[in-house]
């Protein structure tokens, strides 16, 4: 009897953030997934929101340094991820990727421009294919490369692949889905549409702009708890604290809520709140840090409030509130609720949470390409609303800011 060696046919499904990019590796065949990781975007040495990225890529030789970094950083990933799972990366035919509009525009080499200014329209936004190798990524010969379609400008394929892992768009009621990122994005919707947005949320909830702030990694306090009249925490990796995470943020801001150390108009008692004295590191909240929490909560609760009067639904008739995006899908649901970055009347039971939605969305098109019908209908469906050209913006913005 012959032994038939059949070589593996492998893909990578990538979500393209502007912080970090994530990717999954999976052996297309068995529908099995044999790796995943996470590494940090090298165009973070350019600024680390969007805005900057875009208007150095408006200048000359911008575009295609911010390229490059973007190729490169896809390529240590590829490799970290064949090398985990003991593959040879030149078995990858295929790669599906999604992010936010900005780096779409980034990694195609796609001029960002009308990104940058008003009305912030993309420059393109379809279904893209490449040949992977002319891309400058390194893998099999002859890989595709696809980029999943943007809504809008500041609506991405990240929350287009949450939306196609959630069902919402085959659903007869309606349900939320909210990606806290620096750039949120919230889609609220059914089988009979779907209304998409964009807010700012600013840098809060990533630890940057916080005193005492960090992203959620060595050392960042990730869960905060009060008890016996003293705080606990819970410390990424089981370090000793060194700074404050955006999930840690909101546990402690909810605590001193209820605490009265902070009213619900956000002032507090006194001008900082010392949370911890380690060795040659204070570790402590300022009235600065809560403004922060409450403007990006704002945007946030304005933006859906919009959504739902434009869709004549009401919070505690969602049949679910999804939360996504790497902070988001890590976050306590009631101390959330508490600050309002969950309305009041959404039930807790309905709150669930997508840690990677848009990275789940990717593989399920690599693993099943006809989803990238599904997707074209998904995209039928959905209808751009710019909130600050809504009537209502400001008001709606000023009445959610206290907690």
């Amino acid at each position: 009897m012959t032994n038939v060696s059949c070589k593996k046919v492998l893909g990578a499904a990538l979500d393209i953030g502007t912080t970090d990019i994530k990717g999954a590796l999976l052996d297309i065949s068995l529908k099995r997934e044999l790796a995943a990781a996470s590494v940090p975007n090298e165009q973070k040495a350019f600024g680390p929101v969007v805005i900057t990225r875009l208007n150095l890529a408006t200048k000359k030789g911008g575009l295609k340094e911010l390229n490059k970094r973007a190729i490169s950083t896809i390529n240590k990933l590829l490799a970290r991820l064949s090398r985990d799972a003991s593959v040879d990366k030149r078995d990858i035919k295929k790669i599906i990727a999604v992010g936010n509009s900005t780096m779409y525009h980034l990694v195609l080499m796609i001029d960002p421009a009308s990104l940058a200014r008003a009305p912030f329209l993309p420059a393109e936004k379809s279904f893209q294919r490449k040949d992977a190798g002319k891309m400058g990524i390194d893998i099999g010969r002859g890989a595709v490369f696809t980029f999943l379609p943007n809504i809008s400008g500041f609506v991405g394929s990240d929350i287009l692949a949450a939306i196609l892992i959630t069902g919402m768009h085959r659903e007869k009621r309606h349900s939320l889905i909210v990606d806290m990122g620096t750039n949120g994005e919230i889609a609220l919707g059914s089988r009979d549409g779907i209304f998409v947005a964009s807010c700012a949320l600013g840098p809060a909830f990533e630890g940057r702009h916080i005193t005492c702030g960090m992203p959620a990694i060595n050392g960042a306090i990730i869960r905060a708890r009060f008890k016996n009249k003293r705080f606990s925490f819970k410390v990424a990796y089981g370090t000793a604290p060194k700074g404050i995470s955006g999930s840690g943020l909101i546990d402690i801001i909810s605590i001193l809520l209820d605490k009265g150390d902070i009213d619900r108009t956000g002032r507090m008692k006194r001008g900082e709140f010392t949370l911890s004295k380690g060795p040659g590191k204070k570790i402590y909240i300022t009235q600065k840090d809560v403004r922060q929490v409450q403007l990006a909560k704002a945007a946030l609760s304005s933006g859906i409030e919009i959504l739902e009067t434009r869709a004549d639904v009401r919070p505690k008739d969602l049949q679910r509130f999804y939360i996504t995006g790497t902070f988001g899908g890590g976050i306590d649901k009631r101390n959330a609720k508490n600050i309002g970055l969950i309305p009041e009347e959404v039930p807790l039971g309905k709150v669930a949470f997508l840690r990677n939605g848009a990275l789940s969305g990717a593989k399920k098109v690599l693993l099943t390409p006809s989803r990238e019908k599904e997707i074209s209908d998904i995209l039928a469906k959905c209808e751009h609303i710019e909130l600050h050209r809504s009537g209502d913006f400001e008001d709606t913005f000023a009445s959610t800011l206290h907690f």
